[in-house]
């Protein structure tokens, strides 16, 4: 099968809708099949991979998505080439040239809704409202668009529904590669960070940015300050980092928090090795990748119990899953930190569940998707074929 994957975030963007992307890309080439991706050419950036077509595009922000160029519509970059299927991985510019192009070749069009970009109407200046609206409607056009939605969660699916999106939507894990630190990472990692081995250590990774709910997880850990030693270290970077580190702070945390910037996703298994606790705060994860990578190395989660992270923790046996509340949050992390037998139990359960998240077994089940929606549009070419001739008999 041959895969046109439309997106306007790929390298080098990092993110986890490019790793998920990436992820199910590997996973389909190991499985037999050819993945092309088109994706806006990035000032500065030059790919070596051959299955990546760069169209023309345009940036307005370094730290934004490129978005297609309008000179890119009058093209068609599927001309010379034959497809099955395309998947289109976000809603704006690379959305619409996947929709006129699935019309034009009677291809049928997948839509992975990947984030919840309901919750990101605040990056509008001064209309957050605005933007809110807009992003939604982005979204909702283009599942009405397309002939599959696929989601990596119910909680997700019932959204949708929700909001009134009646394309048929299925539900499949993305699939995410199990972490495997190299021999020492965890001692390596934590001389590092300067802390000792004893010490417990808080892990976050992700973008440190208003929806991830970064500044409730450091008034959550101020509360144990006062009643044991800990270290977070939160691996990433984003606008609001500066605030942050105002905050820990003013909060008397500022020796107890390492903010270790963005790390290249091959080389992030030192940090797992050596955390003890992995904690999410953000309430806004279509499924929440980095729960998965850290179940994979034995680390117990504490997440907000919303949206993904509610079907992949499993509340007492993986991890904690609690309201948005900084005491509640707090709470469920002393506890872990209170009981290692708890920890060494969970650490277990961890593994196991992570392995439902296989790659490969998310990409069988994306392409039982690709299966059914081609073989949904055959037979509807088939009954207009009846229909015409039908009517020429008539």
């Amino acid at each position: 099968m041959r895969i046109a994957f439309f997106t306007e975030g790929y390298d080098p963007f990092i993110n986890g809708a490019v790793t998920s992307i990436k992820t199910l890309r590997s996973a389909l080439d190991r499985q037999g099949h050819e993945v092309v991706i088109f994706t806006p050419a990035c000032p500065g950036y030059d790919d070596r991979d051959p299955q990546v077509r760069r169209l023309p595009g345009m940036q307005w922000n370094k730290n934004l998505y490129p978005l297609l160029s309008p000179l890119a519509y009058r093209t068609d970059p599927l001309s010379d080439e034959s497809f099955d299927v395309i998947h289109s991985h976000h809603p704006f510019t690379m959305s619409r040239l996947a929709a006129r192009l699935a019309g034009k070749h009677d291809l049928p069009l997948i839509y992975t809704f990947h984030t919840l970009l309901h919750e990101y109407g605040h990056y509008v200046p001064f209309l957050p409202a605005a933007g809110r609206y807009w992003l939604t409607r982005q979204y909702l056009r283009h599942c009405a668009e397309a002939d599959v939605v696929h989601t990596a969660t119910d909680a997700v699916r019932h959204l949708l529904l929700q909001q009134g999106v009646q394309t048929q939507i299925e539900v499949a894990p993305l699939g995410v590669p199990a972490v495997s630190p190299a021999a020492g990472a965890r001692e390596a990692m934590r001389k590092s960070l300067g802390i000792s081995p004893r010490t417990p250590l808080l892990l976050y990774v992700g973008r440190l940015a208003r929806e991830k709910g970064l500044e409730l997880l450091l008034r959550a850990v101020a509360r144990l300050a006062a009643g044991r030693g800990f270290h977070l270290c939160l691996v990433g970077g984003g606008p609001m980092e500066g605030r942050l580190r105002e905050l820990a702070r003013s909060l008397g945390l500022a020796q107890r928090v390492t903010f270790s910037g963005w790390v290249r996703h091959e080389e992030i298994g030192g940090h797992y090795a050596a955390a003890d606790v992995f904690v999410l705060p953000s309430p806004a994860e279509t499924m929440g990748l980095v729960l998965v990578e850290a179940m994979s190395a034995g680390l117990p989660c504490v997440a907000i119990d919303k949206y993904g992270p509610s079907e992949v923790v499993v509340d007492g046996l993986t991890g904690f899953l609690t309201p948005f509340d900084e005491g509640d949050f707090g709470e469920a992390i002393q506890r872990l930190l209170d009981n290692a037998f708890l920890c060494q139990r969970m650490a277990t359960a961890a593994r196991a569940r992570a392995c439902d998240f296989h790659p490969d077994v998310a990409a069988a089940a994306m392409v039982r998707v690709y299966e059914d929606a081609i073989a949904d549009r055959e037979r509807l070419r088939l009954g207009s074929f009846q229909n015409q001739k039908q009517e020429s008999l008539a």
